[in-house]
């Protein structure tokens, strides 16, 4: 057997963003929406800013101290498209258009890479929890040489509010990570972006598909996922929350997330329950 390299970083792609839609301290919860990839990765350079300092006493180092402060991540692109721009940036894109405005909220995202080692394994990373700023913009006149404009984009990440964390990477030469952790890392289901193992949820079944609900009484819905798993981050949503608004956490030991429907006036709407790109569908009717 050929004898492989001992494992050294030396190059850079799969880079991903995924939505931060939930980030709950209280209810140890949070959810992404589904990782977007954004072709051309050419750098990615992470600093963590932490902070040591040490307290001498009785002449001597007595006691350590570490914090970690502001974290930046700094993405450099052979092209930033319109749309993830847009996206990252808080801006809106529309008919090809992206526009600007000096109160366009970016959205926080989490940040996904593949990192290839020197022994063909790769580094699979995500940062949990960033928004970015407005990249600068070089542009110049072309001349007899090739100039290479590239984009590149800084953000500001901490640590997520559920749980504390603000980075997860494993390595795919690492016999104690599971295939489905590795397959899964770069799509909805990934352990980073649920806290679940790696799981693959093939199926979300609901105990009813039609509520009748009357205002001022709240109901009731529950979503139990195949295979059976704890710990997974279902994601529900109303499609009126003028009409009725949904409120589920992650699932239980039987693998099921319980939600509560609060009616809010007279009218139609769907519920939904999703997890990745696993999704099923309630509607709801509400009543005076």
């Amino acid at each position: 057997m050929a004898m492989k390299g001992k494992g050294v970083a030396i190059g850079l792609t799969n880079l991903h963003y995924a939505e931060m839609l939930t980030d709950d301290a209280e209810a140890g919860t949070f959810s992404y929406g589904a990782p977007v990839r954004i072709a051309g990765a050419i750098t990615a350079n992470f600093s963590p800013n932490a902070a040591n300092d040490t307290l001498f006493a009785d002449d001597g180092p007595y006691e350590s101290a570490y914090t970690l402060g502001a974290m930046t991540l700094e993405l450099n692109i052979a092209d930033l498209k319109p749309q993830h721009r847009a996206f990252l940036l808080g801006e809106t894109y529309s008919n090809g258009i992206v526009s600007s405005s000096a109160e366009a909220i970016p959205p926080y995202v989490a940040i996904g890479m593949s990192v290839k080692k020197s022994n063909g394994a790769d580094r699979l990373i995500w940062y949990l929890k960033g928004k970015f700023s407005p990249p600068d913009e070089n542009n110049q006149t072309k001349s007899d040489s090739i100039n290479w404009n590239t984009p590149t984009i800084t953000g500001n990440f901490l640590k997520r509010d559920a749980d504390n964390l603000w980075r997860m990477a494993v390595d795919t030469d690492d016999p104690n990570v599971s295939a489905a952790v590795k397959a899964n890392w770069f799509t909805s289901q990934s352990i980073a972006l649920t806290g679940a193992g790696g799981t693959l949820i093939t199926d979300i079944e609901l105990d009813a598909n039609t509520k009748a609900l009357t205002v001022g009484t709240n109901g009731a819905l529950s979503a139990t996922v195949t295979p059976v798993t704890e710990g997974i981050a279902v994601v529900w949503a109303s499609s009126d929350e003028s009409v009725v608004t949904v409120t589920g956490g992650a699932t239980n030991a039987s693998g099921i997330s319980a939600a509560v429907l609060v009616p809010v006036a007279a009218g139609t709407a769907i519920v939904s329950a999703s997890v990745g790109s696993v999704r099923v569908l309630c509607s709801v009717t509400v009543s005076e």
